[in-house]
């Protein structure tokens, strides 16, 4: 396993969705809470952002520990 993959972590974020409930899998880096939301960075200036109150779990999985 190299050192990069050592220190990659994934966040899980579960959330009301325009139409159903949304779960998204996402490196841990690109899931931010500001202030009453939280942010996901899909890349360039593209962000998804998502009230506080519209949030049902966040996750954080740590690589390290494989699910058994």
């Amino acid at each position: 396993m190299d050192a990069a993959r050592l220190l990659y972590f994934m966040a899980t974020i579960v959330y009301q969705g325009a139409d159903d409930t949304v779960s998204e899998e996402i490196d841990d880096e690109k899931l931010n809470y500001r202030e009453d939301h939280w942010q996901i960075h899909h890349g360039d200036d593209e962000y998804t952002y998502i009230p506080r109150e519209r949030v049902y779990t966040v996750k954080m999985t740590d690589p390290h520990f494989e699910n058994e």
